[in-house]
């Protein structure tokens, strides 16, 4: 007869268990401790190596006066094409090629019609939005600090930045000479980097781009230090719409003040509104264009129909903290470009960029549609934009 054991017996080897389960625990702890190698790092588990970036860089193209209203608009109603007309030609400039194009931008973009006013008499201007798809495709910021953009006045000015906003156009700059604080903002630029390892990714970084309206005055003291205020925080570029029109030397005015801009701590000073390319030159190893001339415009004649539009690399520092700055970009598309003070509150190294690969395309705009221009245009325009010159001091910089 076997006998069962008592209910004293089975909790005796119960807790009996226990206590070897305990000790058990116990001494593997006490070896992993006493070791000098953690446990973990015994067992053959593969580190992730995150690979390093070798290089990083954006390239970018600033555009002059740019406007499809008028007869450009006559142009592409009458066309097949319809409002794909004015931009038919703008693959010769290779947009694959740029991370960014940047513009200024000569007239509000909203839903009037044309055809409702004498825009030609009274010197109204509007772009109509059925061309934002189009536009889309090829600029990513436009500048708003232009003598036209407040055509329709302060409603014309919301609904243009509305109308971008809806096809994800950045935008700076403010159509007043005498506005003190806003005339800066940050655009967005895509930068192309390049692993260790041979792959690229895509990350985004903040620039500063500042307008500066002077066709009927000069950008007051206020708004010059802002332009000296974003250049101590990032990289920044002005675009001013000012000189005198139809002429294809800078004045004394313009050339003292985009002197001053540079000075102050501008990068690069890109200018446009004489509607003519005019000189350009290297003040302190900086680019000044004083006009860019006209990119997109219905204004047909020789010298208004052309455009030398600004190809320059931006070779950012490898060593940059892409992550952190690509936050900060994601929060400046949020708010706008309205985001410097955010930039600052997160107390990062100044973003280290050398500008090189200098260099212009010659445009010309026939029968209302861009395109690359010849060989004997690209000379004309070299020469008058003393190109040789210019190039060899940025270049020794």
């Amino acid at each position: 007869m076997i006998k069962r054991k008592t209910r004293k017996e089975n909790m005796f080897i119960i807790s009996l268990g226990i206590v070897v389960l305990i000790l058990c625990g116990a001494l593997v702890w006490i070896k992993i401790s006493s070791n000098t190698t953690s446990y973990f790092e015994k067992k053959d588990i593969p580190k992730i190596e995150i690979p390093k970036p070798v290089s990083a860089s954006s390239c970018l193209l600033f555009t002059g006066t740019t406007f499809w209203g008028r007869r450009t608009n006559t142009a592409s109603r009458n066309s097949e094409l319809g409002v794909e007309y004015p931009f038919a030609k703008l693959n010769t400039l290779k947009r694959e090629k740029y991370q960014a194009w940047i513009g200024n931008l000569e007239c509000p973009i909203t839903e009037n019609d044309h055809t409702e006013y004498e825009e030609e008499t009274l010197l109204i201007f509007n772009c109509h939005t059925d061309y934002l798809n189009e536009v889309a495709k090829y600029f990513t910021a436009f500048s708003l600090g232009t003598n036209h953009a407040d055509n329709w006045e302060e409603e014309g000015i919301k609904k243009t930045k509305e109308n971008l906003d809806s096809v994800g156009i950045q935008y700076f700059g403010h159509y007043r000479y005498d506005n003190d604080t806003e005339n800066c903002s940050i655009v967005v630029i895509p930068v192309k980097v390049e692993l260790e390892n041979g792959q690229t990714v895509e990350h985004s970084i903040p620039l500063g781009l500042c307008s500066a309206h002077g066709v009927f005055g000069v950008p007051t003291a206020s708004a010059l230090d802002n332009i000296a205020h974003y250049a101590k925080i990032l990289p920044t570029i002005v675009m001013p719409h000012m000189g005198v029109e139809y002429e294809s030397q800078a004045d004394e005015l313009r050339t003292n003040l985009f002197r001053k801009m540079i000075d102050l701590g501008a990068d690069m000073v890109l200018a446009d509104h004489p509607h003519w390319i005019q000189n350009s030159e290297s003040y302190n190893g900086h680019l000044i264009v004083y006009s860019m001339g006209n990119f997109m415009f219905d204004q047909q004649a020789v010298e208004t129909n052309r455009s030398a539009a600004i190809d320059v690399t931006a070779n950012i520092d490898k060593n940059t903290d892409f992550d952190a700055w690509e936050d900060l970009s994601n929060i400046c598309l949020e708010k706008k470009g309205d985001c410097l003070e955010d930039i600052i509150a997160k107390d990062l190294p100044r973003l280290d960029i050398k500008w090189e690969n200098y260099d212009f395309v010659a445009t010309i705009d026939t029968d209302y549609q861009t395109r690359l221009a010849d060989e004997a245009e690209r000379t004309r325009i070299n020469e008058r934009l003393n190109w040789p010159t210019t190039l060899s001091g940025l270049n020794s910089n």
